[in-house]
């Protein structure tokens, strides 16, 4: 994937990107944008014209995975991934609001200093 086809991905509908493409992501689309309203049976036959079943399985939870991901990360403001010296991908630390302090006390989390997702290993961990 290059930049190219990531610009026409913005209107993959009237780009030269394969129609199998094109398919996955109306598929992407809708599900995001509108939790899957119109993946009815006409959708499917469409995507069948590409993909077996267990590809419209495996791509379907994938989009789901990563809708997932992106809200996570939303949420407690995860910077999207960077490219570090050794040419791994990282991120910065999470936010870890005041909701989210009393469900790991909840959890019996917040009180167990020895807890990896315990304030004090997260506050002494590298960013």
């Amino acid at each position: 994937m290059d930049e190219d086809m990531v610009m026409e991905m913005l209107d993959h509908n009237n780009s030269d990107l394969p129609d199998a493409t094109k398919a996955a992501l109306d598929l992407t689309e809708d599900f995001i944008l509108n939790h899957a309203a119109n993946v009815n049976d006409a959708f499917i036959d469409r995507l069948k014209e590409y993909f077996r079943e267990d590809q419209i399985v495996e791509l379907t939870i994938a989009i789901g995975t990563w809708d997932s991901v992106h809200k996570f990360n939303a949420v407690f403001d995860v910077d999207p991934p960077e490219l570090d010296k050794n040419g791994l991908f990282s991120t910065g630390r999470a936010d870890v609001m005041e909701d989210m302090r009393q469900h790991l006390t909840c959890l019996g989390i917040e009180g167990d200093p020895g807890h990896p997702l315990h304030a004090e290993q997260l506050e002494s961990s590298p960013a």
